[in-house]
This record gives C-alpha cells, sequence and structure tokens, in this order.
C-alpha cells in the first residue's frame, strides 16, 4: 500500500512539537494503512474523502484522507473545526 500525503499535510506534521501528538498521529496513520475503510465517509462535496477520528489528551482529532485502489493519499489533520480540504 502507497502513502502519499499533500503539501498541506506535511507542513501541518512537521509543525508539530509535542511527541505525544506526534506519536497519536504515527498511530492513526498505521491504523488507516491497515485498513482503509475504517474511517468514516465524508457527505456533500467532500464525499470522496474519509475522516478518521482518534484522540491526543482526550481531545478529539481527525485524519482526513482519500483511499483509491492501493493508495492512501493524507489530506489534513486537527479538531475538526479546524480541518478544511
Amino acid at each position: 500500500m502507497r502513502l502519499l500525503e499533500t503539501a498541506k499535510f506535511a507542513r501541518l506534521r512537521k509543525r508539530l512539537q509535542d511527541e505525544e501528538e506526534r506519536d497519536a498521529l504515527r498511530t492513526a496513520v498505521s491504523e488507516i494503512l491497515s485498513d482503509p475503510l475504517a474511517g468514516k465517509k465524508l457527505k456533500g462535496e467532500l464525499g470522496h474523502l474519509r475522516s478518521y477520528r482518534f484522540t491526543v489528551r482526550g481531545q478529539a482529532r481527525r485524519v482526513v484522507y482519500h483511499f483509491e485502489v492501493d493508495t492512501v493519499i493524507l489530506f489534513s489533520f486537527g479538531p475538526r473545526q479546524g480541518i478544511s480540504k
């Protein structure tokens, strides 16, 4: 399975200062890779994307991604309100 990330995802990932948040993101991405259908399918304009929930210190975070046959493309992550495509 190939893993690709958009420039926005890479920029957000590089800005992470907290080690615990980085570990939680790594774990979430590995779970997405093991089961790409684990995330909830979004609706409307974003219907081609999926959202996977994870928590960091009790606060909800989401990873927005797209799954194709053998590729996962990571678009963004963060709190629900802060995620934009």
